[in-house]
């Protein structure tokens, strides 16, 4: 298939999924999956772009979505929150998801919000754009792989991801429709060649397809954005620093208290969070004997995950 034709079946495969779905609105990054999935929608569908940020980061999301609303002409909704606001937000995300990991967290903190308004402005379904990156290799680390190592990496990846955003919007009861991990697109970026997905122009990127897909519907601004994860882009990487502060010498306790529990953090933004997670489930599950363990923190493996669930540590491919 000619790269005009694969571009326009992908269009294709992207709007049916939308039209499956019906989506009310979409949580807007101003990044290159949730705009293009924004710029395809029909626009009797789709009418609010709900975007959550740090309040005082001066994150790039706010700039680029505002961009994309205003020139798709539907409402864009901000909410810009605070550290404290954040704090409990951290607390009821280690909850739901189980987790200490401090970038599972700290990007759940911003999608968690985006649900919040979506419930507040009565949307009950909104649209994400869960597993672009993986797809396409929006990643810098994919960007690096060669053609067989990426192939087999996405493979690998389709059969075993995981989101966390079905089960932040079920907390407010909103349903999340994601084109991107639709069967059929799925299967279609599966058989893609790796130019379409990465392309040396002016520096390596990633999602070269969908840049250019961006590019051709008129978002060039949007479509040559570079990669920021969604913890930078809202402006959520300092939340974890500034926890840990308020900590003070609470910190060196906890790192102890860690280490007599077997758990060894690959960050230590991690602390925070960790006492917040021993404090609700008393500790982290060790595996029945003879069954493998994450290498840092020692939780049973998921056989069918390349992350830890509890602590994040990449055990397949590190990231």
């Amino acid at each position: 298939m000619p790269y005009l034709g694969a571009k326009k079946r992908l269009r294709r495969l992207l709007k049916e999924a939308i039209l499956r779905g019906r989506p009310e609105g979409v949580l807007l990054s101003g990044g290159i999956d949730s705009s293009l999935l924004a710029v395809i929608a029909p626009r009797d569908m789709l009418r609010r772009g709900i975007t959550a940020s740090f309040k005082g980061s001066d994150a790039h999301d706010t700039i680029y979505s505002k961009i994309v609303s205003e020139r798709l002409g539907i409402r864009h909704v901000l909410y810009e929150y605070d550290l404290d606001e954040a704090d409990k937000a951290a607390r009821e995300i280690v909850r739901l998801l189980k987790t200490f990991d401090h970038v599972e967290i700290r990007n759940g903190i911003t999608i968690y919000f985006g649900m919040r308004v979506c419930r507040e402005e009565g949307i009950t379904s909104v649209m994400t754009g869960d597993g672009g990156d993986e797809l396409f290799a929006g990643y810098d680390f994919m960007t690096k792989m060669g053609e067989v190592e990426l192939s087999n990496y996405i493979n690998s990846l389709t059969g075993r991801w995981s989101f966390s955003t079905n089960r932040l919007g079920a907390r407010f009861g909103v349903a999340t429709i994601q084109p991107y991990l639709d069967p059929e697109v799925v299967e279609f970026a599966r058989g893609l060649p790796y130019g379409w997905r990465v392309r040396n122009s002016s520096g390596v990127l990633g999602k070269w397809i969908l840049r250019s897909m961006l590019r051709d519907l008129g978002f060039p601004e949007i479509a040559y954005r570079a990669k920021e994860p969604i913890e930078l882009g809202s402006g959520s990487a300092v939340i974890s620093r500034l926890l840990n502060e308020a900590l003070g010498g609470e910190v060196n306790e906890i790192l102890e208290e860690a280490e007599r529990d077997g758990v060894s953090f690959w960050s230590k933004e991690q602390a925070y969070f960790y006492k917040i997670f021993k404090d609700i489930f008393g500790g982290v599950p060790r595996p029945p004997h003879g069954e493998p363990g994450c290498p840092k923190c020692g939780a049973l493996l998921d056989a069918r995950g390349i992350v830890c669930s509890y602590c994040g540590f990449c055990y397949g491919y590190r990231r």
